[in-house]
C-alpha cells in the first residue's frame, strides 16, 4: 500500500513539474524537466525499495549491494529526463510521446532487475520471461501514459485522477515483474559481498521511503509556491499590459487608430505573426481587414475576404458570437474545410474573437500564427478580453464623434437662426449666456454676467410681467412653461431690441428649482413689422385718400402732358407753315430794302415790315423750340466761358438795380448743346428774373456738373449733367403757377409785355437736347430755375469767328424745288441776284425727271419737307447719279431721323445774306455753323 501511495505521489509531482515545463520559456524548460526527471524517476525507485518491504523469505536475511542500488536510481531518474528531453512542450506531436514513453518505460523497467540484482541473499533467483514481458509492457505503457498526460492542459482535480491512474499502474509494473521472479533458498549462509551491513532491509526500504516523500513533498510545494508567484506576475504584467492599452485608447482619435493601438499591443504581448481587425459587411459573408500588425518578416494581411472560403465550422462559429481557438490548422481543419484559406495567408494556428451587433457579426479581432501553437487558457482570455475594451473604445469615440457631430450641427442651426441660449443655476447663483445671447443685451462676448444685468436690460415697461413668468417657472407647485417677450436696452450700446424667451424649470427629488434654461431669439424686425402692420390697418383709410388724390393727381397730369403733346404737335405745324409764309415775304422785302427803291416814306415802311417780319421768325423759332422741332446743332459747348461772354450783356439787359452774379467755374466739362439756343435761352431766363424784380434785387448765374444716381427731381437718366441755374430774389411763384410755368402763351405779366413763350422754349430745347428744366419757386423768396444739359464726351470747339457776308457772284444752272410756289418765287429771285439762270420744279418727282433726262446743274436748292420725295431723298439720289453737285437743304423744320449730318442746310425763313452763306457751305462742302443738323 505505502508503495502505492509513493508511485501516486510521484505520479502527481512529475504531472505537476511536467505541466510547468509547457508553460516556460526554453531557458526555464530544463531547470524544470530535470526536476520532473527526478520526481517521476526517484519516485518509481523509492516504490521499487518500498515495495520490497512486502518480500521476505523465512529464514533468509535480505541485504543491498550499494553501487547497484545507487546505479538503478540513476538508470530510473536518466531514462525519464531523456524521455522528456523528446518532447517538443510547444507542439507536442503523438510519435514523440510514444518514443518518450518506450524510453522511460524501458528505463523503469531496467531500473527494477537493476535493482533486483542488487539484492544480497542465500538464494537463486530465476525470472519467468512472460511476466518479465508483461512487467516491461506495463512500464512502457504507464511511462507513455505518465508523459501524454504531461503534455495536457490538467486542472487540478484531473491531474490528481491521472495521477492514481498512474502510480497504481507503476505499482503494478512493479508488483508483475516480482510475480516473474521464482527465489530458490541455498545452503550458503552469511551476509553477501558488498551489502550494506549495517543496515537490514526493513531499514533501508523506510529510511528511502521517508526521504522519498519528503522530498516529493518539498518538490510539490515548490512547484505551488512558484505557480503562485508566477500567477502573481503574470497578474500584475496582465494589469499593466491594460493599463498602458486603455491609457492609448483613450487618446485615440478615430476607430482606426484605436484598432492600431490594441492589434500592435496584442501581436507584440503574444509574440504573434499577425493580429487583425476586420469589419464585417451587410451580408455577413465579405469583411474587410483594415490593417493589421505584423511581424518582422510577415507580409500584410490587409484586404477583402470571403468569411465562408474559411470553411463553414469557423463561420458558423464566428456568426453565432463564439471564438474560434486553433493550434493547428492541418490537424484540426481536415482538407476541404477552410484550411487551404488559411494556409494561403500564412495561419496554422489562430484566435478569432467576433463582436455582434444589432443581432449579426459586425466585426472580428484575431491573433494569427505562422506554426502550430498551443494556445493556454491565459493568452485566449487576454485576446477576448483586449478585442472587449477595443470594441468599447470604438463605441466611445463613435458615441464622441456623433456627439462632436451633432453639437457642431446644433451650433451652426443656432448661429444660422440667430437664436441664443441661457441658463440659470439657482443654486450656484449664476447665469451662464453664450455670445448670441449677450449681443442682444448689448454685452461684449467677453465680459462676464449675472442675473441683475439680465433685470437692468430690461425695459422699465416689460421688467414685471418678465419677473412675474421666471416666478412661475420656478415655483414647485406651478412650474409654468416661461414664454414671455420683452424689450432689452444694450448696456454698452443703448439699442432697444425685442427678445422672445421660451424655457423650462428644472426641479431635483424634493421638487426644489435648482435650474431654469432655455433660448431666447432676437424679434425686432418681426415686431416692428407688426408695428407698421398695425399702423398700416389703423392709417388705411387715409392712405386711400391720399393714394386716391395721387392717381387724381397723376391723372391731371396726364392730361396735361398729353394737353401739351397735342398743343405741340399744333405749334409745331403751324410755325411750319408759318415760315413757308415768312419766307417769301422776308426775302422779298430784303430784296426791296437792299435794292433802295422807292422815296423815304416808302423805304420806312418796307424797314417796319422787315422788323415785323423778324419780330414774327422769333416768335416761329419760339413755337418751334416749344414743340420740339427747332433745328438745332448740338457740339460740345464750355457752358463757363458761355455764360462769362453773356454777362455783360445780362447786366446791361437787367438795369443797374438788379445785381448780376455769373459763378461758372473754369474746369467744368463741356456740354452738349446748341450755342445760339442755349444764349437765347439764358437771355430769355434772366429777363423773366428781371421782370420779377420790379424792386430791384440779385440775378444769379450759375453752373456746376451734377452726377443722377437714383431718382432725381428732373427725372433724367443716370448719367453726368452740367446743371445751368438762374435765380433771382423776386416775387417767386405759387404751386398753381408753378404748375403752368412752362404752358405756352401762359404768361402772369400785363398784356404786350410777353408772348408766354419763354419758358416753354427753355423747356422744349432742354428735352430737345436729352436734358430737364426745373423750377424751384416759393411768393418772396424768389425763383430758381435749372437748366440740366448732358455732358459731352469731347472737349469744346474754339470760339467761332461769324462769317462775314460778302457779296456773291455766281454763274450756271441753279435748280430750286419747292412745294410753296410764293417760296419758289422769292427764293429764285434771290438765286438770279447772284447770276443763275433758275429752273424750278414743285416737287421732288419733277426735279428728277430733269436730272434723269440729262439737264446739268451747277446747284440744287431744294426744301425738305414736300410731297412725295423728300429734300433728303432727292439729294441722295443726284449725288448717286452726278456725284459733286453742290446741294442745300432748305427747311421750316424736320424730324433729326433720317437727315444726312453733312448735308448744308438752311432754316426758313432766310434773308438774301443767310442764303448766300449756305451757298458758299454748299460749294465749299462743309457744313455751315449756322445751320444746325436735323433741320
Amino acid at each position: 500500500m505505502l508503495s502505492t501511495i509513493v508511485a501516486i505521489t510521484a505520479a502527481f509531482t512529475a504531472l505537476s513539474l511536467a505541466g510547468r515545463i509547457r508553460e516556460l520559456r526554453r531557458s526555464a524548460r530544463r531547470i524544470w524537466l530535470v526536476a520532473a526527471a527526478t520526481a517521476l524517476g526517484g519516485g518509481i525507485w523509492s516504490m521499487h525499495f518500498v515495495a520490497m518491504l512486502a518480500f521476505s523469505m523465512p529464514g533468509v536475511a535480505v541485504r543491498y549491494d550499494l553501487v547497484p542500488t545507487l546505479f538503478s536510481l540513476a538508470l530510473a531518474i536518466g531514462f525519464t529526463g531523456g524521455g522528456l528531453a523528446l518532447i517538443d512542450w510547444s507542439a507536442p506531436t503523438m510519435r514523440r510521446t510514444l518514443v518518450a514513453g518506450l524510453l522511460i518505460g524501458a528505463g523503469v523497467a531496467t531500473m527494477h532487475y537493476v535493482g533486483m540484482a542488487a539484492m544480497r541473499m542465500p538464494a537463486i533467483v530465476r525470472y519467468d520471461p512472460l511476466w518479465v514481458a508483461i512487467s516491461v509492457i506495463v512500464a512502457i505503457g504507464a511511462a507513455t501514459g505518465a508523459v501524454w498526460l504531461a503534455t495536457q492542459d490538467q486542472q487540478v482535480g484531473r491531474r490528481a485522477i491521472a495521477a492514481v491512474v498512474m502510480g497504481t499502474a507503476i505499482a503494478g509494473m512493479h508488483y508483475s515483474g516480482m510475480y516473474a521472479a521464482t527465489f530458490t533458498q541455498t545452503s550458503v549462509s552469511g551476509v553477501a559481498v558488498g551489502g550494506v551491513a549495517s543496515f537490514d532491509q526493513a531499514f533501508l526500504a523506510t529510511a528511502i521511503s521517508l526521504v522519498t516523500l519528503i522530498v516529493l513533498l518539498l518538490a510539490l510545494a515548490a512547484v505551488q509556491l512558484e505557480r503562485m508567484l508566477q500567477g502573481i506576475a503574470r497578474r500584475e504584467t496582465r494589469v499593466r499590459f491594460f493599463s498602458d492599452l486603455n491609457d492609448r485608447l483613450f487618446v485615440a482619435s478615430g476607430a482606426m487608430e484605436a484598432m492600431t493601438i490594441a492589434t500592435t499591443a496584442l501581436g507584440t504581448r503574444l509574440g504573434a505573426s499577425r493580429c487583425a481587425y476586420a469589419d464585417v459587411y451587410a451580408d455577413g459573408d465579405r469583411f474587410w481587414i483594415r490593417s493589421d500588425y505584423t511581424a518582422p518578416g510577415h507580409d500584410s494581411s490587409a484586404g477583402e475576404y470571403s468569411l465562408d472560403r474559411f470553411g463553414p465550422g469557423a463561420a458558423a462559429a464566428l456568426r453565432s458570437g463564439s471564438p474560434i481557438v486553433l493550434r493547428d490548422i492541418a490537424a484540426d481543419i481536415g482538407p476541404g474545410e477552410g484550411s487551404e484559406m488559411f494556409h494561403a495567408i500564412g495561419i496554422n494556428a489562430i484566435i478569432c474573437c467576433p463582436l455582434i451587433k444589432d443581432g449579426r457579426l459586425a466585426a472580428m479581432m484575431a491573433v494569427h500564427q505562422d506554426r502550430a501553437r498551443r494556445w493556454t487558457v491565459e493568452e485566449i482570455d487576454l485576446v477576448k478580453e483586449v478585442a472587449d475594451r477595443c470594441w468599447a473604445h470604438v463605441e466611445r469615440i463613435g458615441a464622441e464623434a456623433r456627439l462632436r457631430t451633432s453639437e457642431e450641427r446644433l451650433r451652426l442651426a443656432v448661429d444660422n437662426a440667430d437664436i441664443g441660449f441661457w441658463d440659470v443655476d439657482l443654486v450656484a447663483d449664476e447665469l451662464i449666456w453664450p455670445p448670441r445671447t449677450k449681443a442682444m443685451f448689448g454685452i461684449a462676448p467677453d465680459m462676464p454676467v449675472t442675473l441683475k444685468d439680465f433685470y437692468d436690460g430690461l425695459h422699465p415697461d416689460d421688467r414685471d410681467a418678465t419677473s412675474r413668468a421666471f416666478a412661475a417657472a420656478i415655483d414647485p407647485a406651478r412650474r409654468a412653461f416661461y414664454d414671455v417677450e420683452y424689450r432689452s436696452i444694450g448696456r454698452d450700446d443703448g439699442v432697444v431690441r425685442w427678445v422672445a424667451a421660451k424655457g423650462r424649470g428644472i426641479f431635483d427629488d424634493r421638487g426644489n428649482c435648482i435650474r431654469v434654461a432655455g433660448t431666447a431669439l432676437e424679434i425686432t424686425t418681426r415686431r416692428e413689422a407688426q408695428d407698421a402692420l398695425r399702423e398700416l390697418n389703423a392709417t388705411l383709410e387715409v392712405r386711400v385718400d391720399a393714394a386716391i388724390r395721387a392717381r387724381e393727381e397723376a391723372q391731371a397730369a396726364l392730361r396735361q402732358s398729353q394737353k401739351m403733346e397735342a398743343m405741340g404737335q399744333l405749334t409745331g405745324g403751324v410755325a411750319h407753315d408759318f415760315n413757308n409764309l415768312l419766307t417769301p415775304i422776308l426775302g422779298s422785302l430784303d430784296m426791296l430794302q437792299r435794292k433802295g427803291l422807292g422815296n423815304e416814306r416808302e423805304r420806312r415802311l418796307i424797314d417796319g415790315a422787315v422788323q415785323s417780319a423778324e419780330r414774327a421768325r422769333t416768335l416761329v423759332q419760339r413755337l418751334l423750340a416749344f414743340a420740339r422741332r427747332q433745328p438745332l446743332q448740338p457740339v460740345p459747348v464750355d457752358v463757363a466761358a458761355l455764360i462769362e461772354g453773356m454777362g455783360d450783356l445780362v447786366s446791361s439787359t437787367t438795369g443797374p438795380q438788379i445785381r448780376v452774379i455769373v459763378d461758372a467755374p473754369a474746369d467744368l466739362p463741356p456740354a452738349m448743346a446748341d450755342p445760339n439756343q442755349l444764349e437765347m435761352a439764358i437771355l430769355n431766363l434772366a429777363v423773366n428774373a428781371r421782370d420779377a424784380m420790379p424792386d430791384g434785387g440779385t440775378l444769379r448765374i450759375s453752373a456746376s456738373r451734377e452726377s443722377i444716381r437714383t431718382a432725381h427731381r428732373s427725372n433724367l437718366r443716370t448719367g453726368h449733367y452740367l446743371r445751368l441755374s438762374v435765380a433771382d430774389t423776386g416775387q417767386g411763384m405759387d404751386s398753381e403757377t408753378q404748375a403752368r410755368a412752362i404752358e405756352p402763351f401762359f404768361s402772369t405779366k400785363g398784356v404786350g409785355k410777353g408772348t408766354g413763350l419763354g419758358l416753354s422754349m427753355v423747356h422744349g430745347l432742354a428735352s430737345q437736347l436729352g436734358g430737364a428744366l426745373t423750377i424751384q419757386s416759393s411768393p418772396g423768396l424768389g425763383t430758381n430755375v435749372e437748366l440740366w444739359l448732358p455732358e459731352s464726351a469731347t472737349a469744346a470747339e474754339a470760339g467761332r469767328v461769324p462769317d462775314v457776308v460778302a457779296s456773291t457772284t455766281a454763274s450756271g444752272v441753279a435748280l430750286l424745288v419747292d412745294d410753296e410756289i410764293l417760296v419758289r418765287m422769292s427764293t429764285a429771285a434771290m438765286l438770279a441776284d447772284f447770276g443763275y439762270a433758275v429752273v424750278e420744279a414743285d416737287s421732288g418727282e419733277a426735279a428728277m425727271r430733269f436730272v434723269e433726262d440729262g439737264r446739268h446743274f451747277d446747284l440744287v436748292v431744294t426744301d425738305h419737307l414736300m410731297p412725295g420725295i423728300s429734300g433728303t431723298d432727292l439729294i441722295r439720289h443726284i449725288r448717286t447719279m452726278r456725284p459733286g453737285t453742290p446741294t442745300l437743304l432748305v427747311s421750316g423744320y424736320a424730324d433729326i431721323e433720317g437727315l444726312d449730318p453733312a448735308l448744308p442746310r438752311l432754316s426758313k425763313p432766310f434773308r438774301k445774306d443767310e442764303l448766300a452763306a449756305g451757298l458758299r457751305e454748299a460749294q465749299s462742302g462743309r457744313v455751315s455753323a449756322e445751320v444746325p443738323a436735323g433741320v
